[in-house]
């Protein structure tokens, strides 16, 4: 076993029982792999580590858009729809956990005292990792988290930076007092950094008109959709929204977007550049995940 192999069943394990079942008739196994195939060249990463649970898959195939993958939106709903049948039939006949990899006694021992709903989902991937490879709760530092993590980045869709790495030492910190029988040693929290990005002055001119166009009518009498009369946005509410376009400029050009090609609000709102940002923030949030979404390692 690699470093960070998948330490579950994958896509390619699902695909292989597929090939091979007889009580499947030839046009659903056709369907179903071709699927499995398409889903995960959409998801840029081979099938081998890509957990074949559709607890884990669902959301990272949910945020598929049929724009960003060069597929029309009917032959995506479809390849989504028989992916997730594949799924939940390979975990059926293999018996798949659908909570991901088991805990071992003490691991779960531990879990168990978790009752902060953000704490146990920060920690409960970390956990399962440990069980899978046989590493017991004192025995996790520095060299364990930086294996997690590089496991994390390769085999899930997770946040694994500095912010998640933060938000996972310091639940784990923060046990310390708190849960009966948890080690006392601590993992090093990350410092956090001030997000850093171009200034109002380098955004494009046209970018800059469209945004004061809006706010400008934001602070007017104006009728909506409906013809209904609507008041004037209140200052602070100008603030916030101005704030928040520049954060989603800024965001969308941390994670790879040319911000010369920023050049209107419709170029900022066009659907691969709102999903690069809403992925960014999502996983800057949830990093651990369980709160919103099951994660590809629970």
């Amino acid at each position: 076993m690699t470093e960070n192999a998948l330490l579950e069943p994958s896509f390619a394990d699902a695909a292989k029982a597929i090939e091979e079942a007889g009580n499947l008739p030839a046009r659903t196994r056709s369907q179903w792999l071709c699927s499995l195939r398409q889903i995960a060249k959409a998801m840029d990463k081979p099938l081998d580590i890509i957990p074949a649970r559709w607890t884990a898959a669902r959301f990272p195939i949910g945020r598929l858009h049929h724009a960003r993958v060069g597929m029309n939106a009917k032959t995506l709903a479809n390849h989504k729809s028989n992916a997730r049948a594949a799924l939940l039939w390979f975990g059926n006949e293999k018996e798949v956990p659908s909570r991901g990899m088991p805990l071992t006694p003490d691991w779960q021992l531990l879990r168990q005292q978790l009752s902060d709903r953000r704490t146990r989902s920060l920690l409960s991937l970390l956990m399962r990792y440990c069980s899978a490879r046989k590493i017991a709760p004192a025995a996790v530092d520095k060299t364990v988290l930086d294996g997690y993590m590089r496991y994390r980045a390769e085999t899930t869709s997770l946040a694994s930076d500095a912010a998640a790495r933060r938000g996972i030492a310091r639940a784990w910190n923060g046990c310390i007092d708190s849960v009966e029988g948890w080690p006392v040693h601590r993992l090093v929290e990350p410092a956090a950094k001030t997000m850093k990005g171009p200034a109002w002055e380098d955004f494009p001119g046209g970018l800059r008109t469209d945004i004061d166009a809006l706010l400008g009518e934001l602070m007017r009498v104006r009728r909506s959709a409906n013809g209904k009369r609507m008041r004037p946005c209140k200052p602070k509410t100008i603030r916030r929204c101005r704030a928040e376009l520049m954060a989603t400029v800024r965001m969308a050009v941390r994670e790879g977007v040319a911000i010369e090609s920023l050049t209107s609000l419709a170029a900022l709102v066009h659907p691969d550049v709102v999903g690069v940002v809403i992925d960014a923030y999502w996983k800057m949030l949830w990093g651990g995940g369980e709160i919103l979404r099951p994660s590809l390692l629970m």
